[in-house]
């Protein structure tokens, strides 16, 4: 697992400009290289009532370009390397594709609208269904990242990889966290096992046993974590828990950044 290359997309809104200042921030120690992208949708130059699509798309254009140059000059003061990139299509498609040319991407889970009716923005969600690396997704956040939490049913190796990887960058701890059910009717075993994953990579890590609801156990500790570290299935599960469920929820409700880790 490396975290050479990070892309951020981003859309001038103020969640993007956290997006960038935490990636800009972490430049050197999660990433070596970061990408700045903002992709110009085509389809919304499209929409009803314009009169003249050229127009919407000078307008477009314009205001991407000025949200990459807000981030390439953040990056350049702090001297770290970089690329800003201005696309045109479907940000969905353009954005996944990017990701298999990258080790994880930053980005916000809703546009300059917010996050309409509680749900997560349609391009992140597609991102994080379908995206070939992590992805750390923002709605609010500081620069700092110390502590982890790292959720467990089962021993999802991709997530306790990031986990470990993270962990190791930034000097920090894991925390795994088993919660009781069916899946799971030994916590303390599966806590254990993961624990012992970190451990023998090297990473400090304790474990946390919960009972009772899985969101209300993830999203009440994560206020205490600077990061959360979430393991999902492969791609047709993650689109069933995405859609109204436990992922989709941790990451629009959870008090701290959230990466979501597909196991591909």
């Amino acid at each position: 697992m490396k975290f050479d290359r990070v892309m951020v997309p981003v859309d001038g809104s103020s969640l993007s400009q956290v997006a960038v200042e935490l990636a800009v921030h972490s430049a050197g120690t999660f990433a070596t290289h970061l990408t700045f992208v903002h992709v110009v949708d085509i389809n919304a130059a499209n929409t009803f009532g314009e009169v003249d699509a050229n127009i919407t798309l000078f307008k477009m254009r314009t205001e991407g370009k000025l949200a990459l140059e807000v981030a390439s000059k953040l990056a350049a003061e702090k001297g770290i390397d970089y690329e800003a990139k201005l696309c045109e299509g479907i940000p969905a498609q353009i954005l996944i594709d990017m990701t298999k040319e990258n080790d994880m991407a930053i980005m916000t889970i809703a546009g300059r609208s917010g996050l309409a009716s509680g749900r997560m923005g349609s391009t992140a969600r597609k991102v994080i269904e379908n995206g070939f690396c992590p992805i750390l997704t923002l709605k609010s956040g500081s620069n700092k990242v110390d502590s982890i939490l790292l959720p467990v049913s089962n021993e999802n190796m991709a997530a306790i990889d990031v986990a470990v990887e993270t962990a190791k960058r930034i000097n920090g701890k894991i925390t795994v966290m088993c919660i009781k059910g069916r899946k799971t009717p030994n916590p303390q075993e599966m806590a254990d096992r993961v624990k012992g994953h970190c451990t023998a990579a090297g990473v400090e890590a304790d474990t946390y046993v919960a009972e009772g609801d899985p969101l209300d156990a993830i999203v009440g500790q994560s206020g205490k974590y600077d990061l959360v570290i979430m393991g999902v299935e492969k791609a047709g599960g993650l689109k069933q828990i995405l859609h109204g469920g436990l992922t989709e929820r941790v990451v629009i409700m959870a008090s701290c950044p959230v990466t979501v880790v597909r196991d591909v």
